[in-house]
């Protein structure tokens, strides 16, 4: 029954009550003396009255419980859709800060946020309007689209982003150079796509403007020699671009001789020489790329004068080379020895 019916019965039946007593049996009136007053009313009055009373409390208690009743209802409404929150955020790799009011769905909150959760259902589908978009989004990034960065509002250091603005750069070759020319705004994940797809869709001329800026790796350096290294030398990068690039990153030896292959056919042997001096000059640790250098070009004036001031037990297959040469042996070259 609901609260205005009860309301309206009760009354309708305290009516009929006083109407009944006063009319019908006609009690008379009944006196109450109370703390020296007396208080004479009709005694069908005095029947009704404790009965309006009760109609009241009840009336009271039923409205207090169903406030009760309605912000315990309201409550778990607002933890249902924080639940959902919670899964959205967790989709997203973002941290939620929302609390739950029922201890109930705190425990399942508490739980969730320990977990990894993905989505591999493309027919995935809840009542949650914001959990079906979320997931939409998800699958659509995982399957290589890009999300316009005002429909995902995701930082850009967050792990899903980072992923949408790798496939724009895969499908977009000027935002490409946008990330490569603001590198500090990107993970350098997206920065190293970024760079990987310039390299690829961008001259070297283009790529020698912005590259100062850049933080580079061990990979990213090494793709941009190799492709410096099939320019014509008109356009290819000059030594102290080049030393001042290397000087950026801990390269090894190896790698420096590799780069040295990669180059013999476009740098002449002066410029190949004199850029591995001025290595070597920078670091001694790169003295053995820039010996095999020398030993490439037959410098072996150039490699005794390292050499003899080097350690006994050092440089041992270039100073095996020298003694080689010394003796006539004009057959051998570094790559018959072992130099790593």
């Amino acid at each position: 029954m609901g609260l205005k019916k009860y309301i309206i019965g009760s009354l309708l039946l305290i009516a009929g009550i006083f109407t009944y007593i006063y009319n019908i049996i006609n009690a008379g009136n009944y006196t109450l003396e109370l703390f020296g007053t007396s208080v004479v009313l009709p005694i069908a009055l005095w029947i009704v009255v404790p009965t309006f009373v009760l109609v009241v409390m009840s009336v009271l208690h039923i409205v207090f419980y169903g406030l009760k009743n309605y912000f315990s209802l309201k409550a778990i409404n607002k933890d249902s859709e924080s639940i959902f929150t919670l899964l959205s955020k967790k989709l997203t790799n973002q941290t939620s800060s929302r609390g739950f009011q029922n201890k109930n769905f705190k425990d399942i909150g508490d739980a969730l946020d320990q977990l990894d959760i993905t989505v591999t259902n493309s027919n995935f589908r809840s009542t949650n309007k914001q959990l079906n978009t979320t997931v939409e989004q998800v699958l659509a990034i995982n399957g290589g689209k890009y999300i316009s960065t005002k429909e995902l509002k995701l930082d850009n250091k967050n792990p899903l982003m980072v992923k949408n603005l790798i496939n724009r750069i895969s499908q977009d070759e000027n935002f490409a150079l946008d990330v490569v020319k603001s590198p500090k705004t990107y993970t350098q994940d997206v920065v190293k796509s970024a760079f990987s797809k310039v390299l690829d869709s961008k001259s070297i001329t283009t790529i020698k403007n912005i590259i100062e800026d850049l933080t580079l790796d061990e990979d990213m350096l090494i793709s941009l020699l190799k492709k410096d290294s099939e320019q014509k030398p008109e356009f290819a990068m000059n030594n102290t671009l080049l030393l001042k690039l290397i000087k950026k990153v801990n390269l090894t030896n190896q790698q420096l001789i590799d780069i040295a292959k990669t180059y013999k056919s476009t740098m002449t042997p002066d410029q190949i020489i004199h850029l591995y001096e001025d290595i070597s000059g920078y670091n001694e640790e790169y003295n053995t790329a820039y010996l095999y250098v020398l030993a490439e070009y037959e410098m072996i004036d150039k490699m005794r004068d390292i050499l003899e001031n080097s350690a006994s037990y050092e440089y041992i297959p270039f100073k095996a080379l020298v003694d080689l040469k010394d003796a006539g042996k004009n057959i051998y070259s570094i790559d018959t020895l072992s130099y790593k």
